[in-house]
Parts: structure tokens; sequence; C-alpha cells
């Protein structure tokens, strides 16, 4: 028989073989070439593995088990951009280094300092791996001290081990294959299962890694001309064949000898060598890069892998350049996503460094990307297409016979495009390991050729001048040019001045900055530089050069205390001038750019200069530039230096005719300039140095002066010398100990404030730098924000007390070590002398010259003074009359000296003087013999550094009649002098007088005039506010949501009560008050034109009310028959009215009895300001040109579809609420005004009549502002006639306007009774001041019923039924005990004279609260056991009660009765306590009687009951009180009435009549107090419909439901439409979500949604949106209550500004927002 037909191994028969020895070779060949080797169907090999690999096993139960013997040390968890991770810089040894969020939540990093972020080019979870991290940030499961499980049993694994080689044979086959088909499917099926078993545990992916670089099974499968034939190997030897070739460069190679180009090593020797290759040449696909890199924690493969990628390295590289003109590739991404992993360990770098040739693979394919050709290069000979990078210098001098050196061309698509990156990037990258910086720094190839490569961006992006016409199109290429040298230049040079420990030789360091040293030379002479030619209008910021001489010369003197002699050509003045002129330019330029010399070149030159200056990159650049001019100006000869300064800065006053090509103003400007910047050349200290905790100080002070300040700014504008080594926690100390912490606070308004820094008060007088500050600030007014805050400073703790401006406190210059204090030796040139001679000369004559400009000038002459050698006098060397007037460099002889101008001879000392009396005129003569007599003096030191311009002025000539003899006798006699001409020009003024001439006036002197018309202004501003806010509330206290402490806080006492009953105002409505409103458009009052007038206001439906909640217990969830603990207010209103509508048999009857109208109604605001009709339809024809779309709006009183913004506010708004008085309708007065209350009220019942408004136009707009507002509530068919609903006697319309009149105003109450219940206690004042008494008034204007039926039959007084009631008396009514009493209390209110006293209003309310008593009166006895009568502790007819309890069988119906401990008199109160609610806000809202009611706490019933002047009992019980002379019979027909209702209809009425439950105010749901939980658990959401994973999600705060944002492409169709259907629930005022990836909250309408702040803080109090520092946010209570009070009070529209269309806005919109 032939034995490979016979047979057929099954799944457990190869598993059996395989553990016990037993399996037939015969079998399993067969098995392996009918099912694998011949076999090129994918679902059947697919199936193949699937069945096989797991032996006896499901593929899942495999998977499964073998996961439990995962050994890894390493995490190695892959994931792709976009994903959130964790970077730990306390656990960091590479900057690269990352960790997955699980491994980061089961390690501990308390304390650390960690940050999430998003990743963008994918990466890799380096937990267990010690050459990346520290072991003590490991988490439990992974390092060393892991769990280490048993070994994999063999019974397990051996099948895997067995067919995984020939996995990867098929795999590398369908590589093959879908290379030349383009079929990819095969692949992608098989690479599923890979990555199934690698994502299996260490077990399995040591099998893969072994059989992936085993030589010996590659030679096999490779060599066998079968297997060959069935794998296609045709196809891998034509692709072969076609890579590129790539070369090192052969001054890097240190082996070569020879002149022949050295390839890179691309041969194939393993499956990974070629598994690599196909992944190249198919431009490195997602999926298979991921399978490859989840196999790096088998750290074997990981070397093995390095060099496999270093041999591809080249290839890759030449992709990159090829794909350059493509719109998109994610060659570079990738490319970053595999080396990140491999260079980021020094282990790995290490090894390839030396077996590798890591070094020479980087730089070579660096060297070839920018420099694609040579003349060595034999290899390619055909010209290359495309534009070179690199061209011919604009700086360079050209020279026909000499070639000219080359700059990158930052709008190349190779730097456009960030081709260069990926390469750039992995070289920084391995500097991070110290062996690699120190292997290059110590090979002067690598080293010379690193330096040679930053001198093609040496001086890349010059700008050049333009004064002729602006610049029509702007450049945008500087911004690649700051990338490059911050992110590879700046990046590189920090990386190698870390590695410089102390002990490195500094004979090593030496020669190393003598090598940057002669790279600048040979720079500078491939532009054939010579300074005196060079071209002063040409600028640019990037001297990458410059700037490493400079930061490796700083490190070798403070770090190593080299002398710069050592390596500074100090003997050549040439030389040094030409280091410096570079540096020198650029800072001159950013000056001239911030004195708008530039600003034809449009706004990018300023953006580039204030991107140089940024404190962020500063270190980097501008204080890199600054340092190295301090160096040389030490070795520099002094009048050389100052000249060669004042030249670049084009100082007019220096040259010889006194003229400049400049502006006015631009002279001024430079002239400020050139003072600040040799103030800092002596005084100001760069950022050097590499975490030096003084300096960190300083620039903290600095930033802090200026304004209070976010931590984050803080940290952002703190220059960080060395980025890479970024461990900031010292800023935080240093922080807490300069400045106090302003906690998050919230403001009245609701506008929130995020925890800030203020500076410590006192480091104004001892710490704080001006001149720091200045160097710091590319805008002036952050440098005057900071005197003027230290002015306050000195004038709160008068320090120093004048009336005169403060001047800056210039310290006195501290070096950081003795080399650089040579500095000073400039201080004693003549050139600078005369330059602050011909300054002081300026300022006196010039009234441009500002003060700036002097106290700059006295400053350096202080500084000069106190520098100065007394001993000295050194003559000047160089010619005088070029270099400067003064013919000695002592400055005590210049001084002294005198000079010719016009008709004057002025020297320094003169014209301190006269400058003197210039500013203090009035008193000169006293401060004159002031400075006589401490001349006198035997010491005048003072050491103060603060004062005003007397001040300063006077120390310069004390320190110079001190220090000099000859100068205190030139500064007496000029005071004697001054003397006698200062007299007798007071004597002639005095015998004639003259007026000061604003023309006379000093730019200081017109600065204080204007000043003081500023403050006058706003003074007026100020009153006129006041105005306007006395008007809008006329009683202060009614904006209160509180009373006094007497009743806001301690228990309402019975005496307090009876004064409080005793003291009724029997003031009508209309009398208490009377605003006379303004229109906000023509200024013009009500009474002052005929047109109506109104309230700017807005409406929005609410669904609110209709969340209110209670927590039922077992005893309400049995008797309402509710399955659930929790019920809504809608459901249970629901619950109620279907039972009245099984009493009464009719719908509208249940709702006249219990209108639940106000559930879903509008909320109606305003912002105060009111305006006329007509002012208003021409506001609106203005907006919208189309007049009768205008007027159309305007006609119905702005329906829902008409917004606009307040004239005057510019708050959002969409309807006018009128405004009328007692003079706009007729009141006919019936009753005798002696009459009681309940008599008045009473006949106005029995003759009903309703006010009428005297002019047409008033009547039409008030039947269009109802209307409008029903329109926005219900749709207009719901009101047709056209569908009436039976009534008898009235049309369905008038009885549904009734219950939207009721419902409406009863809506507004229960927000604010929201309000009340939720706001904390500091919410003292409404976010919106309540119009209730205004809305109350138009809805009884048009109310359209007289309820007579109802009044008599609460009252008890006979009263006439007309055709004015609702129901004719023969209609059947539900028990008034069944009905809401809230209800009847707003109906009666209606039915009552519109201007009502406030003793008749609580005549209402006693009737009402009669039913409310009687009704919990009802509950209790139902829901407890009978009491005995001596628990009843009040007096009231309880027999008759009990009595018709025991009738109506409905205690029967209760079969669990609850027993309560607490008093029945309590109980009734408590049971009452919402009907006194709403009732005292009503009485509140008419009358402003301050109201015992505090927001955010409880009100007592009986101070709301004594507010009510109910009858109260002696034992502080409200109690009934009767009006009718027969009380009884009222009650009886009462019980009566229930009692037969109850037999009748028991389910019913045992639901109606026991007790409500307590409802709250709707909440949020709960949220995670961290927002790392929240953002775990709801990052993302996966579609059902689409089957898609989206990130773009919101969480609603209200439901708690995860919503895709509707707004974005991601969202299918039916995403879309959850989304609008969940806002049709929650939307209505606002739906509040929480934007997941972002922390804002979002305010979302039907239409439009806007961003609301972040509910989450971090522990700085600061918020952190979309995640970009990503540290710990905790949950902000504060915030979260503010958000829910606007959510309440539906005011989100005064938040917010900036609402967007949901299909209008384009994806982008979020950054310009944030």
């Amino acid at each position: 028989m032939d034995a490979t037909v016979a047979i057929d191994l099954t799944p457990e028969q190869l598993q059996a073989g395989l553990i016990d020895g037993t399996l037939n070779k015969v079998a399993l060949e067969n098995l392996l070439t009918v099912n694998v080797h011949e076999n090129e169907n994918i679902d059947g090999l697919v199936q193949f593995f699937l069945q096989y690999m797991p032996g006896n096993r499901t593929m899942d139960e495999f998977t499964q088990q073998i996961r439990e013997y995962n050994n890894a040390q390493i995490c190695g968890l892959i994931w792709n951009a976009n994903v959130m991770a964790y970077r730990c810089k306390t656990c960091s040894i590479s900057p690269c280094m990352s960790i997955c969020a699980q491994c980061f939540q089961n390690g501990n990093h308390e304390g650390h300092n960690y940050n999430m972020f998003k990743s963008q080019a994918g990466g890799a979870c380096d937990c267990g791996d010690s050459s990346v991290m520290h072991e003590f940030g490991f988490c439990r499961f992974h390092g060393e001290s892991r769990p280490h499980p048993q070994a994999v049993p063999h019974d397990l694994i051996c099948c895997a081990e067995l067919l995984i080689p020939h996995l990867l044979k098929v795999f590398i086959r369908a590589l093959r294959m879908s290379a030349v088909s383009g079929d990819i499917v095969t692949e992608q099926k098989l690479l599923e299962i890979l990555n199934q078993l690698s994502n299996s545990g260490s077990a399995l992916q040591t099998c893969i890694t072994n059989s992936l670089t085993d030589r010996k099974l590659y030679d096999e499968f490779t060599s066998d001309p079968s297997i060959n034939r069935l794998y296609h190997i045709e196809f891998l030897n034509g692709e072969y064949s076609n890579l590129p070739t790539t070369y090192f460069l052969e001054t890097l190679m240190v082996d070569s000898t020879s002149d022949s180009l050295i390839p890179f090593d691309t041969s194939l020797r393993t499956m990974l060598d070629e598994i690599m290759m196909w992944c190249v040449t198919t431009h490195l696909p997602e999926d298979l890069v991921r399978f490859l890199l989840s196999l790096l924690p088998d750290f074997n493969f990981k070397l093995s892998f390095t060099e496999t990628f270093l041999r591809f390295y080249g290839v890759i590289s030449q992709l990159l350049v090829e794909e350059s003109h493509l719109e998109t590739s994610e060659i570079p991404s990738r490319l970053v996503h595999i080396s990140v992993q491999l260079f980021s360990s020094n282990v790995i770098a290490d090894y390839v460094m030396d077996k590798c040739h890591l070094i020479e693979v980087i730089l070579s394919c660096i060297w070839r990307m920018f420099v694609p050709s040579t003349d060595q290069d034999k290899q390619d000979d055909d010209d290359d297409d495309d534009e070179s990078i690199l061209k011919a210098h604009p700086l360079a001098i050209t020279n026909e016979d000499t070639p000219v050196g080359m700059v990158v061309d930052v709008e190349h698509q190779l730097i456009v495009k960030n081709v260069y990156w990926p390469l750039l990037s992995d070289f920084v990258n391995i500097l991070s390991q110290e062996k690699v910086v120190l292997t290059i720094l110590e090979n002067k190839k690598y080293f010379n050729f690193w330096l040679r490569f930053l001198t093609f961006f040496q001086g890349m992006n010059v700008n050049e001048r333009i004064t002729s016409h602006h610049i029509e199109y702007e450049p945008q290429a500087y911004m690649y040019a700051f990338t490059i040298e911050l992110e590879i230049s700046a990046a590189a040079m920090w990386c190698f001045i870390n590695h410089l420990k102390a002990d490195y030789p500094e004979e090593k360091l030496i020669v190393i900055i003598k090598q940057i040293v002669m790279s600048i030379n040979d720079w500078l002479e491939s532009l054939n530089f010579q300074m005196d030619n060079a071209d002063h209008w040409k600028l640019t910021f990037h001297l990458p050069l410059h700037r490493y001489l400079a930061m490796f010369a700083y490190n070798a003197i403070h770090k190593f205390n080299i002398d710069p002699a050592a390596f500074l050509p100090t003997d050549n003045p040439n030389m040094l001038m030409n280091l410096m002129f570079h540096p020198l330019r650029t800072i001159a330029g950013y000056f001239e750019v911030l004195s708008n010399m530039w600003l034809r070149n449009g706004q990018q030159v300023t953006i580039q200069a204030k991107t140089y200056a940024k404190t962020a990159f500063s270190a980097a650049m501008h204080d890199a530039d600054f340092f190295l001019l301090q160096l040389i100006a030490c070795y520099l000869e002094p009048n050389l230096f100052i000249e060669t300064v004042l030249k670049k800065f084009h100082s007019w006053l220096f040259d010889s005719t006194g003229r400049s090509s400049l502006d006015p103003n631009h002279q001024i400007a430079m002239l400020e300039s050139v003072l600040i910047t040799l103030c800092a050349l002596v005084g100001f200290q760069p950022n050097n140095a590499s975490r030096d905790s003084q300096q960190i100080r300083t620039e903290i002070i600095g930033i802090l002066s200026v304004g209070d300040r976010l931590y984050s700014e803080v940290e952002e504008n703190v220059p960080d010398p060395s980025p890479s080594s970024a461990n900031r926690k010292e800023i935080e100390t240093i922080l807490n100990e300069v400045s106090d912490f302003q906690t998050p606070s919230v403001e009245l308004l609701g506008h929130l404030h995020q925890g800030k820094y203020a500076i410590k008060g006192v480091l104004f007088q001892t710490d704080y730098d001006p001149l720091h500050v200045i160097m710091r600030s590319t805008k002036r007014a952050h440098f005057q924000n900071s005197l003027e805050r230290f002015t306050k400073y000195v004038k709160h703790e008068n320090l120093f007390k004048s009336d005169y401006p403060i001047w800056p406190p210039f310290r006195m210059p501290k070096y950081s070590h003795a080399y650089i204090s040579k500095v000073q030796r400039i201080l004693q040139s003549s050139v600078l002398h005369h330059f602050l001679f011909l300054c002081l000369n300026a300022y006196s004559k010039d009234k441009t010259v500002t003060e700036n400009i002097l106290y700059f000038t006295i400053y350096l002459l202080e500084l000069s003074l106190i520098s100065a050698d007394k001993a000295s006098s050194v003559v000047v060397e160089t010619n005088a009359e070029e270099i400067g007037a003064f013919k000695t460099n002592d400055i005590f002889q210049n001084l002294c000296t005198l000079f010719s101008i016009g008709n004057e001879s002025e020297s320094i000392i003169t014209l301190l003087l006269k400058i003197l009396h210039k500013q203090r005129s009035n008193d000169f003569l006293e401060l004159i013999n002031t400075i006589s007599a401490r001349l006198k003096a035997a010491n005048h030191n003072n050491s103060s550094r603060i004062g005003d311009s007397y001040y300063f002025l006077s120390n310069v000539l004390y320190l110079a009649a001190q220090m000099n003899a000859q100068c205190r006798v030139a500064i007496e006699q000029e005071i004697e002098r001054l003397k006698s001409q200062y007299q007798q020009q007071q004597k002639q003024q005095q015998q004639q007088p003259t007026t000061t001439k604003t023309s006379d006036l000093t730019a200081e002197q017109k600065r204080q005039r204007a000043k003081n018309r500023q403050q006058k202004l706003l003074a007026e501003i100020a009153q006129s506010q006041k105005k306007f806010i006395t008007q809008q509330n006329p009683d202060d206290q009614s904006m209160h949501l509180g009373t006094p402490p007497s009743l806001g806080s301690d228990p309402f006492s019975m005496d307090q009560a009876m004064t409080t009953a005793t003291t009724a105002s029997n003031i009508p409505v209309a009398s208490e008050y009377s605003v006379e409103y303004e229109c906000c458009v023509c200024r013009l009052t009500k009474s002052d034109v005929q047109s109506p007038i109104g309230l700017i206001g807005t409406t929005c439906l609410s669904l609110l009310p209709s969340l209110e909640f209670a927590q039922l217990d077992e005893y309400e969830q049995q008797r309402l028959s509710i399955p659930s603990n929790k019920i809504t207010l809608e459901t249970y209103l629901h619950l109620t009215k279907q039972c009245l509508i099984q009493i009464s048999e009719h719908p509208y009857i249940a709702n006249h009895c219990q209108n639940d109208h106000y559930l879903r109604s509008l909320r109606i605001q305003s912002c105060g300001h009111s305006i006329h009709v007509d002012c208003l339809s021409s506001y609106l024809k203005a907006l919208h040109p189309n007049q009768g779309a205008a007027e159309t709006a305007l006609n119905a009183i702005l329906p829902a579809t008409v917004n606009f913004r307040c004239p005057l506010c510019r708050q959002s708004a969409n309807t006018l609420i009128l405004l009328f008085d007692h003079t706009d309708y007729s009141i006919t007065h019936n009753h005798q005004q002696t009459a009681s209350p309940v008599e008045r009220l009473h006949q106005s019942m029995v003759n009903p009549s309703r006010p009428k408004l005297t002019r047409v136009a008033d009547e039409r707009c008030l039947l269009a502002f109802l209307s409008g507002l029903a329109a926005k509530c219900i749709s207009f068919d719901q009101l047709s006639p056209d569908r009436p609903l039976l009534l008898p006697n009235h049309q369905s319309t008038k009885q549904r306007a009734a219950e939207f009149d009721c419902g409406t105003l009863r809506a507004q109450l229960v927000h604010e009774q929201m309000f009340y219940e939720s706001a904390n206690k500091i919410d003292q004042k409404s976010i919106r001041k309540s119009f209730y008494k205004i809305l109350h008034e138009l809805h009884h204007l048009g109310y359209p019923f007289y309820h007579q039926q109802l009044w008599q039959e609460v009252t008890g007084l006979l009263c006439p039924i007309t055709t004015a009631d609702v129901f004719d008396p023969q209609q059947t009514l539900p028990p008034i005990l069944l009905r809401d009493p809230l209800t009847i209390l707003f109906q009666l209110l209606m039915s009552t004279p519109i201007h009502i006293t406030s003793d008749e209003f609580d005549v209402i309310v006693q009737i009402v609260f009669n039913i409310e008593f009687f009704k919990n009166l009802l509950s209790i006895l139902i829901e407890q056991p009978v009491p005995e009568s001596k628990d009843f502790d009040f007096d009231v007819d309880v027999n008759s009660v009990i009595k018709c309890v025991e009738q109506s069988r409905l205690k029967e119906q209760i079969t669990y009765q609850r027993a309560i401990d607490d008093p029945i008199g309590k109980q009734l109160m408590n049971k009452c306590l919402d009907f006194l609610k709403t009732s005292s806000l009503i009485k509140y809202r008419l009358y402003s009687k301050e109201m015992p009611w505090t927001t955010g706490e409880e009100p007592s019933p009986l101070g709301l009951a004594s507010y009510l002047n109910l009858n109260l009992s002696l034992n502080g019980l409200a109690m009934p009180r009767w009006f009718c002379s027969e009380p009884r019979a009222v009650l009886s027909k009462w019980l009566e009435d229930f009692q037969l209702t109850a037999q009748r209809y028991t389910t019913a009425a045992k639901i109606l009549c026991l007790g409500r439950p307590q409802f709250h105010p709707p909440v949020f749901v709960d949220i995670p107090s961290k927002y790392g939980d929240l953002f775990h658990m709801y990052s993302e959401y996966h579609c059902e419909h689409c089957n898609r994973t989206s990130s773009d999600t919101l969480l609603c705060l209200i439901c708690g439901e995860i919503y895709i944002k509707r707004w974005f492409p991601g969202c299918c169709s039916q995403q879309r439409q959850r989304y609008n259907q969940h806002l049709a629930r929650c939307a209505l005022p606002s739906a509040v979500m929480l934007d997941v990836q972002t922390t804002l909250t979002v305010i979302c309408l039907p239409t439009s949604y806007g961003y609301w702040h972040s509910l989450y803080l971090d522990q700085h109090g600061e918020e952190d949106p979309k995640l970009k520092r990503g540290k710990t946010l905790y949950l902000d209570l504060k915030r979260l209550a503010i958000l829910r009070t606007l959510w309440l009070t539906a005011t989100f529209d005064y938040q917010i500004q900036n609402w967007l269309s949901y299909n209008s806005l384009p994806i982008g919109h979020l950054d310009g927002l944030l």
C-alpha cells in the first residue's frame, strides 16, 4: 500500500507522535507537502495552521493556556500613532522612554515627573528594559523581580515549534507573490496568525525569533531547487537585483585605505533579512512593522534585527527621497517607529556602534540626502532632475574666481516635507548614549564631519530688508529653519554638552572648541567675508556654529575652569571681530525688528525675531549669541568693541554729521536698543547653565514680576538649556519659595479662574531685576507691567516717597565666573563715555527722547564709576577724532571735560544738573542745596536701588565726588553757578509771571496729564455703570438669594415669626418701586416716545423640571407600583395625571386640576437692557437687509428662528419682553379701599374685570408676544380652532392658553427653586436677575378666564358663576383635595386684579394652604397607624378627617404602614414645604421682600410660613384659617367629595392622596475623580453599525451615555441619528457633555455647540486642554458645582461667546478655540 495515500495525520495524532517520538516522518512530510508546500490557497493554509498549530485544542484555548507561561522581562506592547501612553522623566534613562497605560498603572510613579502623551508615530512599551529606564519604574509584571512562571510543557508547544518555521516560509512566499501581483490578502491573513502567536507570550516569540535568525534554516530554504520552484524564488531574485545601492561616506571610514566606495551590505542570510527586504521595498507596511517590533522583547532577536535594519538603512533613506514628491508618505513615521525602539537602548547602541558601523551608517545617509552626488560618486552618472537642496549662500560676496559657500534651501521639498527628519532624529537619538557622544567628540573625522554638515545650516533663511514697498507674499519657510536648528542642531549640541563630565580631559575639550573656531573661519572664507563689505541689511537668525562655540566655551569656563585664551584667538583682534560680527548683527537685527524697522517685510520677520528670543528657545539661540559677545568683549579692545556695537545699531548720535538715514521714530527706538544692549553686556547673565538653581530663580522672579502666571506658563518661559535632561522638579520647589499660590476661583457670574502664582512682594525689593525682564520681553508692555507692579509695591510699603515716577531698580552686576567679569572693561571706554555724554545732551534738548533712555544712560554711568580704577588715567591710543571726543578712558576726567555745544559748554556733570533742573524746576533750588550739603558728608554710600530720577542722578554725582576730588570740585562749582543763575531767573519770573505752554512740557509731564484725563474718564464711565445697575436693581437686596443672619442660619424663633407676621405691608405691587427704562439705542425712556418698549431677552425650551428625581423606599415603590428605586418628576406626574383622567373621565379636566405644563416650558431671561419696538425694527433691518423678513420677525415679536445680539452688551437674544405699567392700561376699582383684603378679593371675583391696554399698538404687541412664546413651546396645530377639544362653552385654544400662562410662570419659579436648592452658599446673587414680576403681569393681561367656581369652592363664599369661568356649574370636577394646590394658587392669582397688595396675596396663599394642609393630613392618616388624640398638637377638626379616612377604605389598601417618630405637626410642615417654597418665591419676586431662604440650605417651614403671614399656632405650626361663616361646611364638603371618589376610584385616589415623594433638582452622573481613569474608560467607542472604533468621544453628564462627535467625519449616519435623538432628550435647554480627548466641557444645543472650561485641573489648579502637558488631572468640585448651576439656570450663552454650527464648521476648529 502506498504510505502517502494511506497515512493521514490528524492534529491529535501529530501531537501524540511529537510527544512520544513515534511520529511517522513519511506521514509528516506528506502532510506538509500537501497542505503547505504545494498549497497556495489562502483559506486552506489558514485553516491548516489554525487546526494543527494548537494540537488537540482550539486556537483560542491554545493561546490562552500558553500565555500563562509568559516569562517576558520586557513588556514590548506595540501601539500606533494617536494612542495615549506615558513617559516618566524620573524613571527614564533614554529621553525616548515610554510605557503603556497598563504598566504605568501597575507601577509606582507617585511623586515622579511624568506625563501622558499622544504618540505621534507609534511606539512600544519599555517597561522591564533596564537599558532604557530605571528598575524602580518597572511594573510588578516586568523586570528581573517579575513573577517567574514554570517552563512551558512540551506537549503544549510541540506542534507550534514544528509548524512555525513552515508558517514563516509560507509567509515569505506570500510576500514574494504579493510584490509581483499586488495581492496582499494572503500575507495579511497569515500575518494575523503570526501576530496572534507573537501576542501569546515569550514562549512562542522565541520559536518565531529562532526561526527568523537561523541561517542554516534559510540556507536550506533557498538552496533546494524543488522548494525554490514552489516558493517562487525567481520573484525574490528579480526584486533583489533592483535594490538601490548605498555607499558609506569614505571620509568617515576609519579603516578605508583606498579610494573605492564601500557599499552597504544588503545580502540575505536569514528569513529576517528577506522579510526586512520586502518590508523596505513595500514602504514599511504598518502591520508588518508592528509584527517585527512585537518580537523585540527577545534580546537576541533585538540585536539581530538592529543589525539587519542598519544594513538596509541606506535603502530606506533613498526611499525617503524618492517619495518626497508625494503629497503624503508614511515612511518617515514608520521609520522612526522602528529606530526609536532600537537606538534608545545603550546596550544595543554600544553593540551596533562597534559591530555594525552605527555612526558611519547614519552620518553617511544624512550626507547623501543633502549632497546626493559628488565627484567621487561613480555609480550615479545621471543628472538629478530635482532642484538641489543646497544653493549659493546669500551672505556670500560673489567672486568669479572663487566658489562661494553653500547653504540649505529651506523651501526645498526635502525640508518642507521633513524628509530629513527621521535620519537626523535617529542621529540625535543615538547621541543620548554617552559612549556614542564621546566617540564622535574624540574622533576628529566624526566631529569635523558634523561641523561641516552644520555649515549647510549656518546663515540659512536670510531676510533682506525692504524699504520701498510692502512685501506681497510672506514666505513661511522660516518655521522650517527654526525646526532644523532647534530639533537637530541644538538638540545634538545639548547631547554633546551633557555628556561632558567633570573628569573629561581639558586638552580634548580645548581641541574640540578650536575645531569649532576653525569651522567658523572656514565658513567665513567660503563667503569671501570682509567686514567692511558686508551687507548690513541682511539678517539671519540661524548661526548654529557660533552657538556651538558659545555653549562649549561656556562649559569649558564654568565646568572646567579653562582660560578662554586657551581656545580663542585673543591675540588676533581681526579674528575676534570676525567671530562676533554675525551674532552682533543678529542681535542688532532683533532690536531692529522690535523697533518696527522691518515692517515692510511682513509679519513673518516679527515672528522670527520673537521666536529667536522666546524664552523656551533662548538658551540655544539668543542667550548663546549674547554670551559669545560678552566673551569676546572680555578680550577685544574696549573702544573698538563699543564702536562696532554702536555702528551695528545705527547710532546717529555717534555719527560725525549728527544725521541718520533712519526714520526719527526708528532713531529713538534704536538708541534705546543700543543702551539696553550695552547695559545687558555688563549686567545681564544669559541662561546657559544646565540646571543652575540661582539662574532658574532669577528667571521665575522675572516672569512673575510681569504678572500672575499659571504653572505651565512659568515652566514654559523658564529657559531650559538642556531639554533632554528635563527633570524640572526644581522649578516647582523654587516657585513655592518665591510666590504665593492663588487657588482656582469662581466669580459671581460663573467666570472661572485657574490656579495662579503671584510673586511675593518682598522680592520686588530684594530680587527684582528689570534688566533681566526687559531682555526676556519681546513686548515693551511686559516690562512696563513689571515696573508698574514694582511701583505699586514700593508705594504700598512706603519704601520711597515721591510724586514722580519710580525708576527701575537696576541691580549691580554679579558674574558667574571671574573670566566673564572682564566684560566690565568696556565700561572704561572713551567711546562709551562720549556716547553717554551725547545721550544726556539729547535728552536735555530733544523732547522726543524718552526717560527710558535717560535711566539706561545713568545706569551705565553708575557702572562705569563703580568699575573705574581711581589711579588709572589711560590715554586713548587710537585716533580720537574717529572714535570719540574724549582723550582718555578715565571716566572721572571725562566727567569733567567740557565741550562746546552751540553757545554753551557742557560736560557730563553739567548735563546731569541741567536734566535735574528740567525735571524738577519747581524745587530745583532745594534739591541742589541738598546735594551740596551731602557732598560735604564723609560717606555717601547708599545701597538702596529704589528711587526716582533725582535719587539716581544725585547718586551718580555723590559717587563721582566720593571717588575723585576733581569731580567733587567740578560738581560744587557747577552747583554754585546754577544757584546764582536760578535765583536770578526766579526774580525775573516773579516780576513777569508766565504760563506754561503745552509745547514746553516734557514727554513725562504730557503722559501725566493724559493719565489724569484717562482716570477722570474712567471715573465717569464707572459712575454711569453704577447708575445702570441701580436702575436694574432698585433694591439691592432683591438680587440676594439669602437673608440677614438672623433668618439665614439660626433657628427661626417664635418671636421672630410673630414680629414678621405683624409687619405685613398693604402696598400694591405697582407702587413698590418704579423703574424708568432707557432704550439702549436711542437713549430715550418709555415716557419720551410713543413706541412700546421691552427688555431684550432669551427664551429656550427647558426639560429640566422633568428631570427632577426622587429616591423611593420600599413602601413608595409598592404604593406607586414602580420597580425602580428612582423616579423622575415627569414619570410621577404622568402617573397622577392618569389617575385624574380616570376620575374625571376627561383629559382637559385633568389638565385643569394638575397643570404640568411647566415640565416642558420656556425659560425666559434677560440681560436687563431695554429697547423700543421701533428701534428694534431698525436694528433688525440693519442686521437683515431684507426688510420684509425683518418686519415679519418683528410682528411676531421675534419667533424662534430670529436671533440677534443686544446692541449694548452683545449677549445673545431672541425675544422682546414687553414693559407695561399702570399708565398703559385702565383699571376699574369696584371695591372700597377700607374693606378687608378678603372682602376686596371677593368683590373682584363677584364683579370681574381685567385691565385693558389703552393703545392698540400695545394690545397688538402683547398678543404677538404671548403668541410667540406659545409658538416656541408648542406647535400651532395644537392651538388651532380646527382641532378643538370638546370643552363646554369654550374653545380649546383658551383652555390651552390658560394652561400655558400658568405653566410658563410656574416654570420660571421651578428653575429658580432648583437654583436655590443646588447652588452653593457663595452664590448669593442670581446668575441673571429674575423678571418674574414683569412676566406675571404680561400673562395676567392675556389670561382668558376668571375662576369664580373655584373661588367659591375653596373659600365657601358665594360667588355667581358667569360665562367668564372655565366650566359651567354643572360640570363635575375631581375633589378639591385630590387636585394640585399650586395649580389652584396660580389660577386664583390670574383671576384676581392685576395689582393686588401683599396682604391680599397672603390671603390667597392662606386659602390655598388650607387645601394643602388637609391633603397632607389625609396622607399621614392613611399611611400611618391611627394616632391617639394626644399626638395631635394642633387644633383642627381631626375627627372628621379620621372618619373620612375610615369610610374611604383606603387604609385597607395599604398592606404596609410605616411608623414615623416625628410628631404629626412636624410631618405636616415638612410635607407642606414645597408649597411654602413656591409661594414664598412668588411673594419675593412680586413684592421684593426679604425671604428667609439662603441658597444651598434647606429653609425652615416655620420661617416661610411666617414670611407668608400664615395662621401660626402657639406651638409654631402653620394652621388653616377660614374666611367664611361656615368653615365646617366647607371642610365637610371637601371630605365628602374625597370619600365618594375614593370609594369609587380606590387605586387612583390612593396614589393621589398619599404623600408625594421628595424630589431633588437634576444632578450629573458620577464621574471619576482622576481624569486618567475617565480617559481609559471612555476614550474609545465601537460602533456596532459600521464596525469602526472612534476616539472622538463625548460623555453626556446628564444621561451618562457615550456618543461620537456629530461634527466629525468619522461619525457614521447611524451615530449621527443617535446623537440627534440624544439632543432631543438632553439638549433642552442644553446637553452638557465631556470631550474625552480634550478634557473640555461641550455644551450642545439642537443646532450648535460651544466649548466651556475643563472640570479637571492638575495639582497646580490648571487646565490641560487637549492633554498637551499630560499631567495627572483631578476633578474640581467647585467647577462641577458651577457647571451644574449654569445648566440649571440655562445661562451658558452668557459664558460662551463662540457658538459653532454642526454643519459649517471645519475640522480643525478646535485648535483655534484652545
